[in-house]
């Protein structure tokens, strides 16, 4: 039985059955909110294809099942678009390489995440390979935007929709993950179950963790400029970037009355008083900008996070 988050196991199940009964179609493409988890189904459901056992769920013991485990099964490709841009070149060479037999068992499986990062070319290239399936090749894709995607792709796939689960249903999945009560505090950053997971998982946990309280120090005079910003580098000024903007972004939705998080109370009072809420939502925009800038230039990350936070 897969250990997956709970809110993923119907969908999960509903393949399993569609593969039991051979009705599984050749294209999958799994669509949902960001950081629900279409990644982790998706990998789920891409083991259950390559298990050489004629049933539902993989078995984990057969040779390829072993190989998927090792993450070195010859048949089993990965193109991951949340690296990057996916390239018409890129998606050819995977076509090539699935064109041929199974090496082992019986299935072959392209992986695409976060399939919204493919060009026009590399969609259209996706496309073809749809529409002439090689035998015994199944696609995979994962997306948050699929409809950004070609509706031809879309039409040619298994739709799967993951739902999107609630706060308690979040917070009670977190509490199994290491230091999930501390990432149960980042929910003014985001209540996306793997988003968060992926931030404790990347070392940023302290970073967000304590942003909060500094900003607070630093509007009440207790601390300075360079006390919020200390650590930033161009590795994390995105993060600097997001988390500012997150915490903006929560106290403009409170001024037309959504819920505010604990610990921006002091920061929303701080801010309402001293710039308003139409400076507030510049600032916003501001930060916005400043992250998109930062992603072309050779900004100074340091020099530019001083300036936008002197406006506070």
């Amino acid at each position: 039985m897969s250990n997956i988050a709970h809110w993923l196991m119907p969908c999960l199940q509903q393949v399993q059955v569609l593969k039991k009964t051979n009705s599984l179609s050749h294209a999958l493409l799994i669509m949902g909110a960001d950081g629900v988890g279409q990644e982790e189904l998706a990998r789920e459901m891409v083991k259950d294809l390559m298990c050489e056992l004629d049933q539902a769920a993989a078995c984990g013991q057969c040779h390829s099942c072993q190989l998927m485990r090792a993450d070195t099964h010859p048949d089993f490709r990965v193109l991951d678009g949340e690296i990057g841009s996916i390239k018409v070149d890129q998606v050819r060479l995977l076509v090539r390489q699935i064109s041929q037999k199974p090496q082992v068992g019986q299935n072959k499986v392209v992986l695409i995440t976060h399939a919204q990062a493919m060009n026009i070319n590399a969609a259209n290239a996706v496309l073809k390979a749809l529409e002439e399936p090689a035998a015994r090749t199944y696609f995979v894709l994962t997306s948050s935007q699929s409809t950004s995607l070609l509706p031809t792709i879309r039409s040619r796939c298994l739709l799967v929709n993951v739902p999107t689960p609630n706060i308690q249903e979040v917070k009670q999945w977190l509490l199994q993950q290491p230091d999930g009560e501390a990432l149960s505090s980042l929910f003014w950053l985001t209540t996306q179950p793997f988003r968060l997971l992926s931030i404790q998982q990347q070392g940023k946990l302290s970073l967000y963790a304590n942003l909060p309280n500094q900003l607070s120090a630093m509007l009440q005079g207790t601390a300075s400029i360079s006390d919020v910003l200390k650590g930033l580098d161009s590795n994390n000024i995105e993060d600097y970037c997001n988390g500012l903007a997150a915490i903006l972004h929560q106290c403009i939705c409170h001024s037309t009355g959504a819920p505010l998080d604990a610990a921006l109370q002091d920061i929303y009072m701080a801010l309402i008083t001293r710039l308003g809420i139409h400076s507030l939502m510049m600032r916003y925009q501001a930060l916005q900008k400043l992250k998109s800038d930062l992603q072309k230039t050779n900004l100074n990350p340091i020099m530019q996070l001083t300036h936008e936070l002197n406006q506070w």
